[in-house]
């Protein structure tokens, strides 16, 4: 398997995160090596002693803070079973997002350390990798930490001493490295999230025009006269408001959503092909995201992912393919080799790394919310609780018949008022 190839077996998890990572977990048959960025929940920090019990290798690297050895966490029930806890020195390098590694195949990151039996609606995800490389890169990144730093400040001290520790900068710039990998990583699985859902969410919507688009402009169309009428024949501030908000709902529907005819279609795809469509996309999106090549690349890189953004969203495999073999012809730019490779050693300053890394995370911060935008948005809530989507369009098809129906009567009725008193 290629690095592309082991690198673009990532997926994100929300929702389902926790059944996830249990499953994980339970597969695990020899070794659990997790290093915390910060705190442990007391789900996490159960499924560590669930894995101990069964047998497996746990070990756990904690920063050395006041609030974690002040935590309600019973640490010391994991060194009683068998697992070793270490503490991550203050003068450490800092880690910026959590990772687990299992039986040297798996890599988990992200807010893992966080989960609960129910996932809160800004819950940042976790990523899981398929990647022995990646896989044995963070172990040994991990055990470095361990060995120099990992159990607070007065074993550092003793390392220092003794000649064993290496320098400060030397590790933070190595740790920074590879923290970068992870999240670099996790911007490329959330933004794939991202473009799926905007890729769900446009295939609904071309469906709906297609089954009920004409429809639905008519029942806009006749309410905002209707509100108008109201309004025109009553006055008053809550009639104006009503006519104020149909009108804009009928413009805003008709601007973005075109007639029938002007709407083509998106390619019907079975579930296989839905699985090599989103395959495909990870791997491509590996290869030309503007954040993994060098910067005189980051122009020809965006163009290429912005392309590859388009056929995605559009179920366009073909145009997938097609940018495939132009990348593997070599038309494209080269990957940045510092980023690709978390365990080397990088002749970047870890002050240059951390810069990098504070970037990343406002990235990611900006696409949780993205996120969390579009699904709290009326189509994906709509789409939330439907499974059947010819289903629905046949109750809404029949639901705007008779509001159709009922505001078509009441124009008439006020025509005829209007006429009356006029006579």
């Amino acid at each position: 398997m290629s690095d592309h190839d082991a690198a673009s077996d990532f997926q994100a998890h929300f929702a389902d995160a926790l059944p996830v990572v249990e499953h994980a977990l339970a597969q695990a048959h020899m070794q659990v090596v997790c290093a915390l960025a910060q705190g442990c929940g007391r789900h996490w920090f159960n499924l560590l002693l669930q894995a101990r019990r069964r047998g497996l290798a746990v070990q756990l690297l904690v920063p050395d803070t006041e609030a974690n050895r002040q935590s309600s966490i019973a640490w010391e029930r994991l060194s009683a079973v068998g697992g070793q806890v270490h503490w991550l020195a203050p003068e450490a390098a800092h880690l910026y997002t959590c990772v687990c590694v299992l039986d040297a195949q798996t890599v988990l990151s992200g807010a893992f350390a966080d989960l609960s039996t129910v996932a809160p609606d800004d819950f940042g995800g976790v990523l899981r990798q398929h990647s022995s490389p990646l896989a044995t890169q963070y172990l040994r990144a991990i055990a470095e930490l361990i060995g120099d730093y990992g159990d607070g400040p007065a074993a550092a001290k003793d390392a220092a001493q003794s000649g064993a520790l290496v320098t400060a900068e030397a590790l933070q710039a190595r740790t920074a490295a590879w923290q970068y990998s992870l999240l670099q990583s996790q911007t490329l699985a959330l933004q794939a999230e991202l473009d799926e859902i905007q890729r769900t969410l446009q295939a609904f919507e071309r469906q709906q025009e297609n089954a009920i688009g004409e429809l639905l402009r008519e029942f806009l169309d006749l309410k905002r006269q209707y509100l108008a009428q109201l309004h025109e024949r009553f006055g008053g501030t809550a009639h104006q408001e009503q006519a104020r908000q149909a009108e804009e709902n009928f413009h805003r529907y008709t601007q973005d959503h075109p007639p029938q005819d002007e709407t083509s279609p998106l390619p019907a795809l079975d579930p296989a092909q839905q699985q090599a469509i989103k395959v495909l996309y990870r791997k491509l999106a590996m290869q030309c995201h503007p954040d993994r090549v060098e910067s005189s690349d980051k122009a020809q890189a965006q163009a290429l992912f912005q392309r590859l953004q388009r056929s995605y969203r559009a179920s366009d495999l073909q145009g997938l393919q097609h940018l495939q073999a132009q990348l593997n012809a070599g038309d494209g730019p080269p990957p940045d080799g510092a980023k690709l490779h978390p365990g080397a050693a990088s002749p970047r300053a870890a002050a240059d790394w951390a810069v990098q890394l504070r970037a990343l995370q406002s990235t990611l911060l900006q696409q949780q919310a993205q996120r969390q935008a579009l699904l709290r948005g009326p189509t994906w809530r709509t789409l939330s609780t439907q499974s059947d989507w010819g289903l629905w369009f046949t109750q809404q098809s029949k639901h705007l018949q008779a509001e159709v129906q009922r505001y078509r009567e009441a124009l008439a009725q006020a025509a005829d008022d209007s006429a009356a008193r006029l006579r």
